[in-house]
């Protein structure tokens, strides 16, 4: 019993000096001071801190950054006017003293918008030739392409008879050949632009029935109603410009405007007009439609508006850059801009030098980094200008038989010298006067024959012997 009582005191003192131990370990735990590298690292137990142990550190969390998606600014967009014919205020001019408001700045309603147009356009010439541009909605597109292209010039000006829901197949909403010469006659254009054809996708309603898109009668009709529009461009006189129509959004849409070009083509080429073919300018390397293509400066700009059927600003643009090609050819290149000089450059013109450079024997000296020196100067493609001379080069004066000038003691000089005395001889100048017979001669002077030649064989022998005896110390028998 006694052991028994001694083991239990001991038990008791031993349970009593671990609690006191583990008070005080708790005690200077919290009294330590907290640094970065022990909030990092997991708190020990009561028994790691008796038996060691427990200096691993906990793993670094991996933070993960939640990805914020910012909201784009709204861009500023033009907006629409309420004339398409103020679209033409889009093209800003070096000479315009200010640039007018914009409509997002100040509400403009359409009339001070066709105000402003007018105040800032270039005043046109009074022998100024005209653009008449009809149609449907693209020609309207292709109007205001134009009206952007000839804004500054004052020798074309451009109008356009427009009607946005017309064709050829409704000829109960509007005839275009009994209007077409009418409105001709009115305008009296140097050229007519043509574009329709992109509602013609319908059914043609006849007394005898109902024609269905592209069938043989529907091509034969319609095939028909461009002739009697071309001809009655050809009547008066006037050059006809037939523009194709581009492609579309939907596909059985576009394949209907490549069959309705090669109508369009064979009409304008049977009165001697031009067709333009823009439909390259709207598709991809693949044929396809596209909403964005290269613009008129060669970058990526959008082309077509979301319905993939009418034309954005750029679009037009592009439309008018293939067609102002054609209306270059019909006016004579007068279209162009640099046909007309303005005052400032009028002084800088200057004549031709009236000598050759040809001709030149001394060359002034030049700066090794002149831009003249590597041909800096001259416009890629523009070659060599040629001015007139009155000098002519050394070539003209050879080819013309003049010659290349009387220099003395030169090789080219062939002009004779002054005469001198003719050579008188010494002795006398007749050596035998009188007649000679030859028989005679041969008689008194015994003009012998010349000795036969040996034959090949008998020369061989007689030179092997005169060896021989050249070898012997002999003199060679003759």
């Amino acid at each position: 019993m006694a052991r028994q009582a001694t083991m239990a005191g001991w038990r008791r003192a031993r349970l009593a000096f671990v609690a006191s131990l583990a008070g005080l370990a708790v005690l200077i735990t919290g009294l330590a001071p907290a640094s970065t590298a022990s909030a990092q690292e997991r708190p020990r137990t009561v028994l790691e801190m008796l038996f060691g142990g427990g200096t691993r550190a906990v793993p670094e969390r991996r933070v993960i950054r939640k990805k914020v998606i910012r909201k784009k600014k709204p861009s500023a967009r033009k907006p629409a006017t309420a004339s398409r014919k103020a679209k033409v205020q889009r093209k800003a001019r070096p000479s315009s003293p200010k640039k007018p408001q914009r409509a997002s700045q100040k509400a403009t309603t359409p009339a001070s918008i066709s105000q402003v147009a007018e105040s800032e356009q270039t005043p046109k010439d009074a022998n100024a030739q005209k653009v008449l541009v009809v149609g449907d909605f693209l020609a309207d597109s292709l109007a205001d392409g134009l009206n952007a292209i000839y804004y500054d010039n004052e020798m074309v000006t451009v109008e356009s008879r427009i009607n946005g829901s017309s064709g050829l197949v409704r000829d109960d909403f509007y005839d275009w050949p009994n209007n077409l010469g009418p409105i001709i006659d009115e305008e009296k254009p140097a050229v007519l632009v043509m574009m329709i054809g992109s509602n013609d996708r319908q059914p043609i309603e006849m007394g005898s029935g109902t024609l269905s898109p592209r069938s043989e009668t529907w091509t034969t009709e319609y095939e028909k109603r461009i002739g009697e529009i071309a001809e009655i461009v050809k009547n008066r006189n006037v050059p006809l410009i037939w523009v194709g129509m581009p492609s579309f959004k939907f596909e059985r849409m576009s394949e209907d405007m490549v069959f309705l070009n090669d109508l369009y083509r064979k009409g304008a080429t049977k009165v001697s007009g031009q067709f333009v073919d823009i439909w390259e300018g709207f598709v991809d390397a693949n044929g396809s439609f596209v909403y964005s293509g290269p613009g008129v400066s060669g970058q990526q700009v959008q082309l077509r508006n979301s319905d993939g059927i009418t034309m954005t600003e750029a679009g037009d643009d592009k439309m008018a850059f293939f067609v102002e090609r054609a209306i270059a050819r019909v006016l004579k290149n007068s279209a162009s801009p640099l046909i007309s000089l303005s005052d400032e450059q009028l002084p800088n013109m200057q004549l031709p030098p009236l000598g050759n450079a040809a001709n030149a024997v001394s060359a002034a000296p030049m700066s090794i980094d002149d831009p003249a020196l590597a041909g800096a100067e001259t416009l890629l493609g523009g070659g060599a200008t040629s001015g007139f001379t009155l000098e002519p080069s050394p070539r003209d004066r050879l080819i013309a038989g003049n010659g290349t000038g009387d220099v003395q003691g030169r090789a080219d000089n062939f002009a004779w010298n002054e005469k001198t005395h003719a050579v008188v001889p010494e002795g006398p100048p007749i050596a035998y006067r009188g007649s000679l017979d030859l028989n005679a001669v041969r008689a008194s002077e015994g003009i012998k024959p010349p000795e036969e030649m040996p034959s090949i064989v008998d020369a061989i022998i007689q030179d092997w012997a005169d060896d021989n005896q050249a070898a012997k110390g002999d003199a060679p028998a003759n």
